[in-house]
């Protein structure tokens, strides 16, 4: 049974460590999956989660390397992991808390050698690589790599020698980047940097570019603008970027749940939150491999005003969406839940297990290589493409993006009582008709699902700053 665990506690485990004692655990009732492990080699700290149906034990420490209040604030961490799906508290990312919170040595950085000064300029190197990038990947990786590395903002570089280029040099310039409003160019630069530092240091280059491996690591742009409105930012997504969203989101690259999730948002236009907070009885299934979604008041932005209508804002589901829909009632069956996008975990002990956060869809989105898109920049594609490219009206553009509903529309509010399907069917069936060529060649182009993996991993995981932002 869980027990408050206290200093009495603790030094009665560390009494009982001794060779030949009995071994015995102690479950802490404030922070769940936190367990007290004591035998005869010692007293430990363990967490204890599930995932996927798998019971895992996370061995974390001596009762000596961390305190009762540090064990529960790095479980509560862990919690946090699994429950928004940002990833797995496995022993990578236990040495990342040890190294943040002091308690191991940080990375070594590299200091370049006097002699290294006559290596490889930056503008040689970025040749070297690319013309490597050239033979191992696709086109569009390399005009992607190509552009990036030959950005104005990194003109600086082009003439130093590789070896006198320091972490804090690229920092400086990532940080200026994302000071100018493009953060989501910042990130993107960083991307880019991390393999080609990397190959750079690798054994059949390192002695003619002079870099060290390690030279760079900890590189990170600064963390987003915190802007929780629909409205920030001005950027359109061209279609092959929202074709590539939808692309990678069936790969199985990341999460199924959040996967579809992203699908959905960008199918629908829909707010984020609105997405996220579905529940499997807002979606009808009227045959014919389509549907519809009832999307409540509660998740509309219009709700709050004085006079909006109250009832749900319906949008047809054509059958690419509606299989979206049915592919994410598949991947969150085994929670049993209520939710289309069921989380993991509760967001606190004793909590009802609810949604994913609308952040999951957000970071998703952020982590996918060649993906510059925000859920808002993605509302923003379907009303500009959606009246220049596929010949929709401003009105129908409001139809969907629930724009057209408010406190002025007495005869919407009480009086013309349809959902309004009879209109909106033919503006969406325009839209997912329009984006089906544009799907068919991002698939037919896409990288390697495991260049893919690599890509979002690297992205997530590939410093100690972007890993604890993601977590």
């Amino acid at each position: 049974m869980p027990v408050t665990i206290t200093a009495a506690t603790i030094a009665k485990a560390k009494a009982d460590a001794r060779p030949g004692a009995k071994r015995y655990e102690v479950v802490d009732a404030r922070a769940r999956g936190l367990v007290l492990r004591v035998g005869a080699t010692g007293a430990v700290w363990q967490l204890r989660y599930a995932v996927a149906g798998r019971d895992v034990r996370l061995p974390l420490g001596s009762v000596d390397a961390w305190t009762i209040a540090e064990a529960r604030d790095l479980v509560g961490r862990a919690q946090s992991v699994l429950r928004d799906r940002t990833g797995i508290p496995d022993q990578e990312w236990l040495d990342r808390q040890r190294r943040a919170a002091g308690k191991a040595e940080p990375l070594p950085l590299a200091i370049a050698k006097p002699r290294d000064l006559f290596a490889w300029t930056y503008v040689q190197g970025r040749t070297k690589w690319l013309d490597e990038i050239g033979r191992t990947r696709r086109a569009a990786t390399y005009a992607d790599y190509k552009s990036v590395l030959s950005m104005p903002d990194l003109a600086g570089l082009d003439k130093k020698p590789l070896p006198s280029i320091s972490r804090a040099d690229l920092a400086g310039i990532v940080a200026r980047v994302h000071r100018s409003g493009r953060e989501s160019t910042a990130e993107h630069i960083v991307r880019v940097l991390r393999p080609f530092w990397k190959w750079l240091a690798s054994d059949g280059q390192a002695a003619k570019s002079g870099v060290l491996p390690g030279a760079i690591d900890g590189l990170a742009a600064p963390e987003r603008t915190l802007d929780e409105s629909d409205d920030a930012g001005e950027y359109v997504p061209p279609l092959e970027e929202v074709a590539r969203i939808i692309a990678i989101c069936r790969t199985g690259a990341i999460d199924p749940v959040v996967a579809c999730a992203v699908e959905l948002t960008a199918w629908t236009a829909q707010r984020r939150r609105a997405v996220a907070e579905a529940t499997i009885d807002q979606f009808e299934d009227i045959g014919g491999g389509r549907g519809l979604w009832h999307v409540p008041p509660a998740s509309r932005k219009t709700r709050a005003k004085s006079g909006a209508r109250k009832r749900p804002h319906v949008i047809p589901l054509p059958p690419a969406v509606w299989a979206c829909v049915e592919r994410a009632i598949m991947a969150g069956k085994r929670f049993e839940s209520d939710y289309l996008f069921p989380q993991i975990r509760a967001r606190r002990k004793g909590g009802d297990k609810t949604s994913i956060s609308s952040s999951s869809i957000t970071h998703a989105l952020g982590f996918m290589p060649g993906v510059s898109a925000s859920p808002h920049d993605l509302r923003r594609a379907f009303g500009t493409h959606g009246e220049s490219r596929f010949g929709l009206l401003r009105s129908d553009v409001q139809a969907i993006l629930d724009h057209a509903a408010g406190s002025g529309d007495v005869t919407g509010t009480h009086y013309s009582l349809h959902d309004g399907t009879h209109r909106t069917w033919p503006i969406m069936t325009a839209w997912c008709d329009g984006l089906q060529p544009y799907i068919a060649a991002a698939i037919a182009g896409l990288e390697p699902i495991s260049e893919i993996r690599a890509a979002i991993a690297a992205a997530r995981y590939g410093d100690e700053d972007e890993r604890q932002a993601a977590e």
